[in-house]
């Protein structure tokens, strides 16, 4: 086992995010709580246009705090190339989260498996940015509002921890390229349902070679956060539009999100247990061979035609 904290700047980060975003949160409930309500009717002051873009602004706020820990870990000034991984899973995570929309099922969103796995191959910050990144786009879909930036630190808290996790060796290590790995819908079950040398075979086929189990315990955390992340947003509800606050109506609350809650573990749980070994496989090599891994690298560019035949005649 090895320690939570990969170097002294991981912790720095750590610490930077357990004091400094829950005390902007609370700043923001107290905003929500003073900020005057708009006029209807009269013309619209310079006031009413701040009010009306509140949100988004707080979340743009929060989301650019939200780079302080990635930049932390970085002994040198980011590059574009280190941005990359960041930007394309919060695509994938926006995506997921919008196509998923159409699944009846209420919270049944990849979200959290994606930005888990961000966290597990790029280290603990990088999962954080992702996750928060994540939530403040894809909000534009779903609608902003006061609750945005509790998403984007409930989805950010999951990348980081499962970051955290990782430099524990509590999911294993990650398999190289080319590892035999244990294959999803190998019982002889999807055979009888999915013949060869039909269409539905090749569909079987297919999802084989894209599949690939990954470790019951990197699932079972994803079915965790699930809850965590409902908890978490019902004390936004909770603090936000309850009143009185009691026993009564903490049980009330925490008990009508149950199934949304379990709803989105079970998502994150499957989407894990398919997809998670070879996206974090292949995610691994794109960080091994690009060299993203926040140290600082010095290339040394080979000798041209020129001074090789410089060399020579000397």
């Amino acid at each position: 086992m090895q320690g939570l904290f990969a170097n002294q700047r991981t912790k720095h980060a750590a610490w930077f995010l357990i004091t400094a975003m829950p005390l902007l949160l609370a700043a923001y409930m107290v905003f929500q709580h003073y900020r005057p309500p708009l006029k209807f009717g009269d013309e619209r002051t310079w006031v009413d246009i701040v009010i009306m873009n509140s949100d988004v602004a707080l979340a743009l706020f929060f989301l650019i705090v939200s780079f302080v820990p990635f930049f932390l870990i970085f002994g040198r000034k980011p590059q574009a190339r280190d941005m990359v991984p960041i930007a394309v899973m919060a695509a994938l995570g926006v995506v997921g989260r919008t196509v998923f929309a159409i699944v009846p099922l209420p919270n049944f969103k990849p979200v959290s498996a994606i930005v888990i796995m961000t966290g597990v191959v790029f280290g603990p910050e990088s999962g954080f940015l992702t996750g928060a990144l994540t939530g403040f786009v894809s909000n534009f879909i779903f609608g902003q509002g006061p609750w945005t930036p509790w998403q984007m630190f409930s989805w950010g808290m999951i990348g980081f921890i499962a970051g955290l996790l990782q430099n524990a060796g509590a999911f294993g290590k990650i398999q190289a390229t080319g590892a035999v790995r244990k294959n999803v819908f190998k019982a002889p079950i999807w055979d009888r349902l999915f013949p060869e040398h039909t269409k539905r075979g090749d569909l079987l086929a297919y999802a084989r070679s894209i599949t690939g189990r990954a470790p019951l315990r990197l699932c079972l955390f994803g079915l965790a956060t699930g809850f965590g992340y409902g908890w978490f947003m019902n004390l936004f509800y909770l603090i936000g539009y309850i009143s009185p606050i009691n026993w009564k109506t903490i049980g009330a609350v925490y008990l009508s999100s149950f199934f949304f809650d379990l709803s989105h573990g079970v998502c994150t749980f499957l989407v894990l247990w398919a997809v998670g070994e070879p996206w974090t496989r292949k995610l691994n090599r794109v960080k091994v061979k690009f060299g993203l891994t926040g140290e600082d690298r010095h290339y040394t560019m080979p000798p041209g035609r020129q001074s090789r035949r410089a060399q020579e005649c000397q």
